[in-house]
């Protein structure tokens, strides 16, 4: 067993608060609140950018990384603005006691009597006491906070706002601009108003004029605001124009709403406006050409299929087509029509430019350099950002930039060089952010009768009904968004205190003491990037291009590249080593390698970097086992041993008052020290296999018991904290051969420990562990996620869990199917053959490749094949049948039967159809046959229980 030790020096606190109970509960609910539309950072609004950590969870991360000792939680959450001020004491009761209450009709500030947090500074007096606090901790010093991969910066931002020194990083230049505006400009040159507000309206005017031919109306009192944009291609068969579009709604609203009805006719289409709710119930705006990603021809019915279409589109053989137009007349009323022969062409005149413009020929040419990953833009023939781009989408971007240019010499005059550059930078993220809604990614969102921004599914993915925006008009316009990114950022000004600076640097994250000495950290706080969730930099590009329009003179460090750097970001992208990928690796090992060989020389650097007794907390989300198993391999190979964990709310996946849900939507929060030498004793995992399962057991029971509101799914990654924990105290562990055991194994022990709590806690059935493998593992996946879609390495694992290997019984079995990164759970409608067309004579039998379980066999191999036959039989042929044929099997006396059917009564959702046939089949004559046991089920229509019912 190896030896850890922390550094004990005069003048460095022993331990910090966040190596001790905290009030997650209290902060999960503020991190909740703190993600609802228009509550979250200001640093958001300033431009898009990925994966973004609420305001609570950040400040206590930076806070308690600092704090010596333990802290009072009325202290901490007093500290955080997280409860009333008249309030002494009890402010996490307070807050979870309104969590639980019905909400008004007002605010949830209302609801909750205080502001939000969010918005809500430290006081001068509060700031003097912590900082009073922490220099008797930290030897007279400040404890400098370190964010080596800063994002938008939100961390370092706090850090400051507290009055504390800091130090970001980020290699990505699309958020170091980000960086640049809210840790540098807000500090250090402060407010820009009323002078960016007149130059904004200066490019505006001047933009306007240039794009306004391009927008021309048939009605001179209106305006165009945006318009809903398809691809019309040629039919294969018939050669008539097919419109790619899927559903033919402009806006939906509660009388019915506008929508387009097509005219097709001698091979042409004509569009029509109409309001649904006048068509009678003639007209379904749903019927369209487009079906998934095939089309049927509206004039000879022939099915284009998507590889036609997609190759169609990539050579250019399609036209661009205005099908609605949202519009605003003079008195601000806002309406829609249908797209007409004045909006075709407007394209043209801009696609005419285009071609003959000279300084529009290069224009955003920088080639597109993305994976399949991302849904790679090439495939559809845009080879060039400027190809994601209609022509008169280009002409706008374009007329944008040249109104800047024309004012950026006045700027740079009139200001001293901070100032103007500060000026400069705002105005461009203005840009960018308008770019964000105006592309040929963009959908247009029928929901809302406007377009959505780029990155609603973080892809560059095509999309067949776009929307084009005028973004000279109001909505959805340059003003608009900068309006957005002016009030954000004069807004992180009123949050700073006097004398706020970060030290920013722009680099390699692994090249981190080129640029700062060592021990000159005291706290890091890392948000690392997301393994294979988000490639940032290939999505970054879009952004990139343009900005580097703008700033390349004004930033000459962040824009001296062709495109952002892919090769040396931390994540796991298999699509970058297709090339070198063979036999002995693969590109998914390859790419694993590369992300813990990136996350080690950044841990590494981290590790230079604390001063003695330094402390890293490390804040990750993912469902994969993978991405902790390489997270934690470059910990603690960087020299880190972890030393406490916490589960926190961080992600958008589970609204305030939506509990139980099967969402991934926890971070874990992995506190660190420098592990003083490195011991060759090594522990043997048979020795420390079973404290592993432990401590994952303890943690899951934990959390049930203390009523922490967490769905099943996170509390099985929760478990994950206190087993690498353990991993990394015993680390390195071997096994009696010795090999090393990495994370993933410890990861797998947890998974099953807990599997077994969760099964304790919300399974009364007894006897789930006499039933076969697999239809426990089918029972398990329903308790634990509640839905019939699985992460594939989720359900993987359960199934190690519960003994049965997926991958050799997906063929043979048909109980899973795959769907995307996910698995769905398959029912009796996708496994059971007819039983009216097995014992037809005249009729075809089944395919028994297709629907592997007979229910005509007498025994059955498992045991969920006999239940699905059985609710099968009863809705093919009746309670009468179902109950001769579960006659005929004995099924009265077979316990396993009875176990499964019982469990899944427990398990299903109280809408599946699968619970509710179930439900009759143990009623009625089959109930009275099956004589089941059902007092300890809820037989209402609620069905589930959720965690919050065991607290």
């Amino acid at each position: 067993m190896s030896e850890q030790s922390f550094t004990d020096e005069e003048g460095v606190p022993d331990t910090v608060a966040i190596e001790s109970k905290l009030p997650l509960n209290t902060i999960d609910i503020e991190s909740q609140k703190d993600m609802e539309s228009g509550r979250y950072h200001s640093l958001r609004s300033l431009h898009k950018w990925f994966a973004a950590r609420p305001t609570p969870a950040v400040r206590l991360a930076v806070l308690a990384s600092v704090y010596p000792g333990e802290i009072d939680s009325d202290e901490l959450l007093r500290l955080m603005k997280i409860g009333p001020k008249e309030l002494d004491s009890g402010l996490a009761e307070f807050v979870e006691n309104k969590f639980t209450e019905e909400k008004g009709s007002g605010t949830l500030d209302d609801h909750y009597g205080y502001p939000n947090p969010n918005t809500q500074s430290p006081t001068k007096a509060e700031i003097e006491k912590l900082q009073g606090t922490l220099r008797e901790a930290w030897g007279g010093e400040l404890p400098t906070i370190l964010d080596p991969t800063a994002g938008r910066g939100i961390i370092p931002f706090e850090a400051i706002r507290y009055g504390l020194p800091a130090k970001a990083n980020e290699l990505n230049p699309v958020p170091s601009l980000i960086l640049k505006a809210g840790l540098e400009y807000a500090p250090k040159v402060g407010s820009l108003d009323p002078d960016i507000r007149e130059w904004r309206d200066k490019i505006h005017e001047t933009a306007k004029e240039n794009i306004e031919p391009y927008f021309p109306t048939e009605e001179p009192d209106r305006q165009i605001l945006n318009s809903a944009l398809t691809y019309i291609i040629q039919c294969d068969s018939c050669g008539g124009e097919m419109p790619l579009v899927s559903k033919w709604w402009l806006n939906k609203d509660s009388d019915g709403g506008d929508a387009i009805k097509p005219t097709y006719e001698d091979g042409s289409i004509q569009y029509e406006h109409v309001r649904v709710e006048n068509q009678g119930g003639s007209y379904d705006p749903e019927d369209a050409p487009l079906s998934g990603r095939d089309a049927e021809c509206p004039h000879c019915g022939v099915v284009n299929e998507k590889s036609e279409i997609r190759e169609k589109i990539h050579e250019g053989e399609f036209e661009y087509s205005i099908y609605g137009v949202n519009y605003e007349k003079e008195n601000g009323e806002r309406g829609y029509r249908a797209g007409g022969e004045i909006d075709q062409e407007a394209l043209s005149k801009a696609k005419e430019r285009v071609e003959s413009d000279f300084d529009i020929l290069t224009f955003l040419s920088e080639p597109v350099d993305v994976s399949s990953r991302t849904n790679d833009p090439t495939s559809y023939g845009m080879d060039e950002w400027r190809d994601i781009f209609t022509p008169r989408q280009l002409v706008v971007q374009y007329e944008f930039l040249a109104a800047f240019e024309k004012y950026k010499p006045d700027i740079l005059s009139e200001y001293d060089t901070e100032k103007a550059h500060a000026l400069l930078s705002i105005l461009t993220l203005a840009a960018s952010r308008s770019m964000n809604y105006n592309t040929r990614l963009n959908q247009w969102r029928d929901s809302r009768g406007y377009g959505s921004h780029i990155f609603t599914d973080n892809n560059l993915s095509l999309k067949r009904m776009s929307v084009d925006n005028n973004l000279s008009a109001p909505r959805r316009g340059y003003k608009n968004h900068s309006e957005h990114v002016i009030d954000a950022y004069e807004t992180l000004v009123s949050y700073l205190p006097e004398n706020a600076t970060v030290d920013l640097s722009n680099l390699d994250a692994a090249d981190l003491s080129s640029e700062w000495e060592a021990g000159s950290v005291d706290a890091a706080v890392v948000d690392p990037p997301y393994y294979s969730s988000i490639m940032y930099a290939e999505l970054s590009d879009v952004f990139y291009v343009v900005q580097k329009e703008y700033l390349e003179d004004i930033h000459p460090d962040i824009y001296s590249s062709n495109l952002t750097d892919k090769d040396n970001e931390a994540v796991a992208n298999p699509y970058r080593f297709e090339e070198i990928a063979d036999d002995e690796q693969s590109k998914k090992d390859l790419a694993d390698e590369h992300y813990e060989s990136k996350m080690g020389e950044i841990f590494t650097e981290i590790q230079e970097l604390l001063s003695p007794g330094g402390v890293m907390t490390v804040m990750f989300t993912h469902r994969e086992m993978d991405a902790w198993d390489t997270l934690t391999s470059a910990l603690i190979d960087a020299g880190f041993t972890i030393t406490a964990t916490h589960p926190i709310k961080t992600e958008m996946g589970d609204r305030v008052g939506l509990q139980g849900k099967a969402s991934a939507d926890s971070s874990i929060f992995l506190v660190a020290r420098k592990r003083e030498g490195r011991s060759d004793e090594r522990t043997l995992w048979e020795d420390v296999q079973d404290d592993i399962r432990q401590a994952a057991r303890d943690q899951a029971e934990e959390i049930l018991d203390s009523g922490y509101n967490i769905s099943k799914t996170d509390t099985a990654i929760a478990a994950y904290g206190p087993t690498l924990q353990k991993y990394a105290e015993e680390y390195p562990v071997v096994n009696k051969k010795g090999e090393e055991i990495r994370p993933r194994e410890a990861l797998s022990q947890a998974r099953e420990a807990v599997t077994g709590v969760l099964a304790e806690r919300f399974l009364k059935t007894d006897g789930i562990e006499q039933i076969d493998s697999l239809s426990r593992w089918y029972i398990l996946s329903w308790l634990i996620y509640e839905n019939d879609t699985i992460p594939y390495d989720e359900a993987r694992q359960l199934g190690v869990a519960a003994n049965v290997d997926i991958d050799n019984i997906k063929r043979s079995t048909k109980i899973w199917g795959k769907s995307g990164k996910d698995i769905q759970l398959k029912d009796h409608t996708d496994r059971v053959q007819d039983i009216v067309m097995l014992k037809s004579d005249s009729a075809d039998n089944p395919s028994s490749r297709k629907y592997p379980v007979n229910p005509t066999d007498t025994r059955f191999t498992y045991n969920i094949d006999a239940v699905h036959s059985a609710i099968h039989v009863y809705e093919r042929e009746g309670a009468r049948a179902a109950w001769q044929w579960l006659s005929d099997r004995n099924l009265k006396s077979n316990r396993e039967f009875e176990v499964t059917v019982t469990a899944l009564l427990e398990v299903l959702p109280a809408e599946s159809d699968m619970r509710e046939t179930l439900v009759n089949l143990v009623s009625g004559e089959t109930g009275d046959y099956l004589d089941i046991n059902l007092s300890h089920i809820d037989m209402t229509k609620e069905g589930q229980t959720e965690l919050s019912d065991h607290q």
